[in-house]
């Protein structure tokens, strides 16, 4: 139930109306460890409630535009969506080239970060997205 509140709570922060499917969202967002794209997330929902593929969509427009989920474009130009934590800082991904799964890596550091800020010359860099492309452990073992 904790768990159910903060979901709330934090739509609530954002000026989000809270419903069925927007909690339930959020709620898979916040406890999935990796990136998902919308047909996954759409899946998910649906073992918990009736929705559609449209409001999934609509959804994760709201989270992106109110930065609650971070966006990206896989290898084959698929878009993931991943729950923004306040507390971590940017992050790469790792994504197999034969499941198709996708991994988070571990933080940038903050030099790291500004490494890639100052590539940027006189840009505004809002994010940066780093995905490496290769084959994941349980592949190479198969």
């Amino acid at each position: 139930m904790n768990d159910d509140n903060n979901v709330k709570d934090e739509l609530q922060q954002k000026g989000i109306k809270n419903t069925r499917a927007k909690s339930t969202l959020l709620h898979i967002l916040k406890n999935n460890k990796a990136p998902m794209d919308v047909n996954t997330l759409h899946q998910e929902c649906q073992k918990t409630i009736s929705v559609n593929l449209v409001t999934v969509y609509r959804t994760l427009q709201q989270f992106h535009e109110k930065k609650i989920v971070q966006e990206f474009l896989d290898k084959d130009s698929v878009t993931q969506y991943e729950y923004i934590n306040q507390n971590s800082r940017a992050h790469p991904h790792f994504q197999c080239e034969k499941c198709n799964a996708v991994f988070c890596l571990g933080e940038l550091s903050f030099d790291d970060a500004l490494y890639f800020a100052n590539m940027a010359n006189k840009h505004k860099v809002q994010t940066i997205n780093i995905t490496l492309n290769g084959i994941c452990e349980a592949c190479q073992n198969q």
